[in-house]
């Protein structure tokens, strides 16, 4: 093992206690729901439904099928005839439905939110990560170290930023999976490229090469822990180690240092799960990416982690911690009242 330093079905519109659960009443009357369009089709959102199942009723949620309305009770979100708002924790396993409005299902997440459901991972911190801009200032903020990135809108800025980096990786704005990832250099077939995607795409976003053997580290992080790591190598002759580009990978053994690494880049976008990439060049750990949906097929595959299991821990603890102090202080009031 490399060593780097440095279920039976799925619920729609009815609540179920999962094989195995614990009793609700020892668990704060914690409910669940799983936000996915794909309860079925989704091997990850099928593992989280089971895997939260096992810990409270939990529902898989449509995002299409969610609405929600402002009267004199305030707000109220729903799925079908169901009060999402009485759900303690809502997972936003697959977030984007198969019809419906976009911006209207994230602006129902941030309302869920600040109507005190504990919603993980938060929207804005997903697009954070969706967004390498906005991902690249968030972890040079925090003080991770991460390469230097350049975005650009006119030809001229482009190939400025492109002079600048030398050897660079542009990539699509958004996306994950190493789609649209390429290498250039500021040559002519560099200067050409990044011209035709400032073009075709409005902006480029150019990120430094960190020179490295072909192998990367896929961190699953969950809260405070890192809960799966792999190595990613890239094919010979290749430098993308993205196993969805042919990569190939093995169990890692992480140290103290790198896994606190990861846990510190996923805290900086907000995230409360994520898959954090890390490559070691001449300077050393460098964070290159941090996905805030990660498959961790790659992970379960490899190591024979389930990372649904730490991840439904995870928001249950959180969410027990907010039910005892929502309890705290209705006791401190009541004690005012009368006292």
């Amino acid at each position: 093992m490399p060593v780097w330093q440095g279920v039976a079905s799925v619920w729609r519109g009815r609540l179920v206690e999962g094989e195995g659960s614990r009793p609700l009443q020892l668990l704060g009357d914690i409910r669940f729901g799983v936000v996915t369009a794909w309860p079925d089709e989704d091997w990850h959102s099928r593992r989280l439904v089971e895997a939260c199942a096992r810990h409270g009723p939990t529902l898989a949620l449509d995002p299409a099928r969610l609405s929600a309305t402002i009267g004199s009770d305030g707000l109220v979100v729903r799925h079908g005839d169901l009060d999402v708002t009485r759900l303690n924790v809502v997972l936003l396993a697959r977030g984007l439905g198969r019809s419906g409005d976009v911006d209207v299902q994230f602006e129902l997440y941030r309302e869920l939110e600040e109507s005190g459901t504990l919603v993980a991972n938060r929207i804005d911190a997903l697009l954070a990560a969706q967004d390498k801009l906005r991902s690249s200032w968030l972890l040079q903020r925090a003080g991770i170290p991460t390469p230097q990135a350049a975005v650009a809108q006119t030809r001229r800025e482009a190939l400025d930023a492109l002079a600048t980096l030398g050897d660079a990786v542009v990539k699509p704005l958004t996306g994950s999976l190493g789609e649209g990832v390429e290498r250039i250099r500021s040559d002519r077939a560099g200067r050409n490229e990044v011209v035709r995607r400032m073009e075709r795409e409005g902006a480029v976003y150019l990120q430094s090469f960190v020179p490295n053997p072909g192998r990367d580290a896929r961190l699953f992080v969950v809260g405070a822990r890192v809960e799966g790591a792999i190595q990613r190598t890239a094919p010979r002759g290749e430098w993308i180690a993205n196993v969805a580009r042919g990569g190939t990978a093995l169990p890692l053994a992480v140290d103290a240092g790198l896994a606190a690494l990861g846990v510190a880049a996923a805290r900086a976008l907000g995230l409360d799960w994520a898959g954090v990439d890390v490559v070691v060049g001449p300077g050393g750990p460098s964070v290159i990416e941090v996905n805030g949906n990660p498959s961790w097929a790659a992970v379960h595959e490899v190591t024979g982690k389930d990372m649904a299991e730490p991840i439904a821990e995870h928001v249950l603890a959180r969410a027990l911690r907010r039910t005892t102090r929502v309890k705290s202080v209705s006791k401190d009031v009541r004690a005012t009242r009368h006292g």
